[in-house]
């Protein structure tokens, strides 16, 4: 019995110690949507377009100004309130928030603060910006969002916004 029961043992501890491989975890979470360092701050006063990503809506005398998260403001002629239309769209590449005062807008734009002279609809002017307003560690890190995230990597740009998404071994929690 003996004889039989020392290899069975040795067959089971030389299995047994087999490396175990890694396992991949999936988690539901955010991940950044990243726009180059070149890019993001081009700012372009265009045509019209459609909303992507609508976020805070503001009124100034016959005019909706609607923040689209990340990429812009949509400027409406709302002087005919059964029928507002569409007159701008104002590009700033990572805009969260923005604001109007006496004709002149105000936006975010990663960490700057940039300023348009709104008061001429058919001729909108950039006006100023002022630089590193706003530090970029606020950006690293999904706002008002707890659970896991794709950590940020400012190697690949700025980021725009967040994205749900199923993230494959998450390293970062919130």
């Amino acid at each position: 019995m003996k004889k039989i029961l020392i290899p069975v043992i040795l067959a089971a501890m030389i299995f047994s110690c087999s490396k175990s491989t890694p396992s991949t975890t999936y988690e539901e979470g955010l991940k950044p949507v990243y726009i180059s360092k070149a890019n993001a701050f081009n700012l372009k006063v265009e045509t019209p377009t459609t909303f992507t990503y609508p976020g805070k809506m503001f009124l100034y005398q016959s005019l909706i100004l609607v923040t689209d998260v990340g990429e812009g403001v949509h400027i409406l002629d709302n002087s005919n309130p059964v029928n507002p239309k569409k007159i701008a769209f104002i590009s700033i590449p990572g805009v969260n928030d923005a604001s109007i005062k006496n004709g002149i807008l105000y936006a975010d734009n990663f960490t700057d603060l940039v300023a348009f002279d709104i008061s001429n609809m058919s001729n909108i002017q950039f006006i100023k910006r002022l630089k590193n307003i706003y530090p970029l560690i606020n950006q690293l890190y999904p706002e008002f969002a707890t659970g896991y995230f794709e950590c940020a990597d400012t190697t690949k740009g700025y980021i725009l916004r967040w994205e749900k998404s199923t993230l494959t071994n998450p390293k970062c929690y919130r």
